[in-house]
């Protein structure tokens, strides 16, 4: 198990795919810094946060409540590199490899999702930095508002959670199908479904938060946090014990 990790974060580094992602959200958080928008790759929710409609460049504060709220890309980019990690194993069926050398589906399904998790968590923090430098030099730092670092440390890890909530869908989606289409397809008709049942059933307070964003301004409501907690654990638990299921029933 420990090897196969080692492989998946050794190929991933040296794949032009993980440096073009980087080199695209890099030139995101850049074009906040001096435009003040970064605009959305592949949306998930048509309401992006508050905070980001600006006329300026990002001040360094400003910067780390917008990129901490970058929601729909990062699953984007996030997407392809669960491509390049699980994907091209399931499709290639290399993972044949691995189970031929003793390593069992389990674990391979564990070492996967523990790249992902990584590899997820890597994500946020590089556009928190990328986005924060270059606007404190060509803006300044900006003014904290009031519990800025504990709403901002709020923002981050709801938003990481709603990011692994993607990648397990994601990864249920690759387990089933062994596709890239599927996984952009299921993608967007899962940011659908998912919108939907608040529009049927306004009243449930949380049906809104199965859409898996959690922005900084949802910070000052104690019940948007402990529902997107409640609902991204939830998916996390669901489609990861899903996908192992159906990886385990998965004839070579």
């Amino acid at each position: 198990m420990i090897h196969t990790i080692q492989a998946d974060f050794y190929r991933l580094f040296r794949s032009k795919g993980f440096w073009i992602t980087e080199i695209v959200l890099f030139a995101l958080m850049l074009m906040g810094a001096t435009i003040g928008a970064t605009g959305h790759l592949m949306s998930v929710d048509t309401t992006p946060p508050e905070s980001e409609i600006q006329t300026q460049g990002w001040n360094g504060v400003q910067a780390l409540i917008n990129a901490s709220s970058q929601g729909s890309n990062l699953v984007f980019l996030c997407i392809v590199l669960a491509c390049l990690i699980l994907g091209v194993d399931l499709i290639g069926k290399l993972y044949k490899n691995n189970l031929t050398v003793g390593v069992s589906r389990t674990e391979f399904f564990l070492a996967k999702a523990f790249v992902l998790t990584c590899i997820a968590l890597l994500q946020v923090i590089i556009c928190l930095v990328i986005a924060f430098i270059p606007a404190t030099i060509l803006n300044g730092f900006g003014t904290m508002p009031d519990s800025f670092i504990g709403n901002l440390l709020v923002t981050i890890f709801l938003q990481f959670l709603c990011l692994l909530a993607w990648l397990s869908i994601v990864s249920f989606i690759l387990y089933v199908s062994h596709s890239y289409l599927a996984v952009f397809i299921g993608y967007l008709v899962s940011s659908i479904l998912l919108s939907m049942p608040m529009l049927i059933f306004p009243s449930i307070k949380i049906l809104p938060y199965l859409s898996l964003q959690f922005f900084y301004a949802m910070t000052a409501n104690s019940e948007s946090i402990f529902y997107t907690l409640i609902v991204s654990l939830a998916v996390i638990l669901i489609f990861n014990l899903s996908g192992l299921t159906v990886f385990k029933k998965k004839s070579l």
